[in-house]
């Protein structure tokens, strides 16, 4: 925008542009002011005319003097009437050049006015000889002055810059200064005519002087980015507090975890075990009846067993390397029914695997999981679709329904299995909606981005 600002006002300069002009129409040499090309004409013209005209003028009258004189006596008459028609005419377009001149400054003018006044920056236009600048409206915010036009405007700008700044301010103006650059960007602290400090970015554009290289003039556009970084700040805030949230969240779900797994083996395991042990110690002191409790022990070992093992696979995630998320599935479908039995419908038609990361794999693992535990547990379901898929907004879906007896969403608490899904969902920035009724089945749905 300094740049654009430099070259308007480069072009407003009447001078170059009676020069442009000139130079197209190839009348009047360039380096010829007016005043010089019409004295050179009439002196030409003079020259010619002395000369050419009594040439003429002896050829005409021959021997006849009276002739002679009547021609003399018209001549100069005429070349009044000739060098006054030809002065009008070059004085005319010198006049038409600088009028069209002067309408392209008025209107380079205007351009330069709209830009710096359209335009959400402030805007300066500093003579480093003469140390006076001019000013846009908008830049009297930071330079608060009654006029536009500022003396000793450099000086006066380094006392409204922060005292933290000012001194790297300098040292890189001096160093873009001697490098020979034109176009300086930088970030700073500038007071305003509210007394506090805005954080704003520069970019200045130096002209040069042609021969010496030394710079003569700053053209610079301040633009307020105050708001902006109050809103970059409140933005990474934001996102160190999710970040926290997350963190929370992700920790909460593992304590949730190991709490529901201390709760299967103290509920199921050591429930077992216990029962193994008395009838261990009942075989001990009724030796004659040890037969049928050890039979029953060794019914319980097994049935501890078969609990582990379910545990154990319940708590070990699939390996993706080496198996397929639909391979893993219709294996744990397969592991559940072992202790219950139903239908079992999964359909993948508008799901591509390939598309999904290991991470959301496990997640919709997981989520597939537990879900089934809880028809196993509380359900009486005989019948269970899954489905998943991938919409056009790279959304990925999770379906399980089951034909079960259904529950009051608001009459039961949510349990821990629900909270940890409902965790890792939240996780990957997804939703979880559990919908059921009495006697009418349950229907779990989640969604998450790609």
């Amino acid at each position: 925008m300094a740049r654009y600002l430099v070259e308007i006002k480069q072009t407003m300069n009447m001078e170059n542009l009676a020069v442009r002009t000139w130079q197209k129409t190839r009348i009047i040499p360039i380096r010829l002011s007016p005043a010089t090309w019409l004295t050179i004409t009439y002196l030409l013209l003079s020259v010619f005319w002395i000369l050419g005209s009594d040439w003429l003028a002896t050829n005409i009258s021959g021997n006849d003097r009276l002739l002679f004189e009547k021609i003399q006596a018209l001549k100069g008459l005429l070349f009044v009437f000739i060098s006054a028609t030809i002065l009008f005419m070059l004085s005319r377009k010198f006049y038409s050049d600088l009028r069209l001149s002067f309408q392209q400054n008025e209107v380079m003018q205007t351009k330069y006015n709209a830009v710096s006044e359209a335009a959400r920056e402030g805007f300066f236009d500093c003579d480093l000889v003469n140390m006076t600048a001019k000013l846009n409206n908008k830049m009297k915010f930071f330079f608060p002055v009654h006029s536009n036009e500022v003396e000793d405007f450099w000086q006066k700008y380094q006392t409204r810059i922060h005292p933290d700044d000012i001194s790297r301010l300098l040292n890189e103006f001096e160093n873009i200064v001697a490098s020979g650059k034109s176009n300086w960007l930088l970030e700073y602290q500038l007071l305003g005519s509210d007394n506090k400090y805005h954080t704003v970015i520069s970019s200045v554009y130096i002209v040069r002087d042609k021969e010496t290289g030394k710079a003569i003039r700053l053209v610079g556009a301040v633009q307020d980015m105050s708001e902006l970084r109050n809103l970059q700040a409140e933005y990474y805030e934001e996102r160190l507090i999710h970040k926290q949230r997350l963190t929370a969240s992700i920790i909460k779900a593992q304590e949730n975890e190991k709490e529901r797994w201390a709760a299967e083996m103290h509920d199921n395991v050591c429930q077992i075990l216990g029962l193994v042990k008395l009838y261990l110690s009942e075989a001990i002191a009724h030796k004659e009846s040890s037969d049928n409790l050890l039979s029953e022990a060794d019914t319980l070992v097994s049935k501890v067993l078969d609990e582990i093992r379910q545990l154990s696979a319940t708590i070990k995630p699939p390996s993706f390397d080496k198996t397929t998320l639909t391979d893993s599935i219709e294996k744990l479908v397969a592991s559940v029914s072992r202790f219950k039995r139903f239908d079992f419908m999964l359909d993948t038609s508008h799901f591509k695997e390939q598309r999904v990361s290991d991470e959301q794999r496990l997640l919709i693992y997981r989520i597939i999981q537990e879900q089934l535990n809880n028809i196993v547990k509380y359900a009486c379901a005989c019948k269970v679709d899954v489905n998943l898929s991938i919409d056009k907004d790279d959304r990925v879906h999770i379906m399980v329904k089951d034909n079960g007896k259904g529950f009051d969403p608001r009459k039961v608490k949510a349990g821990i299995g629900l909270r940890n899904m409902e965790s890792r969902v939240e996780a990957h920035k997804g939703t979880l909606k559990i919908q059921s009724q009495p006697g009418m089945g349950c229907t779990m749905s989640a969604s998450f981005s790609l």
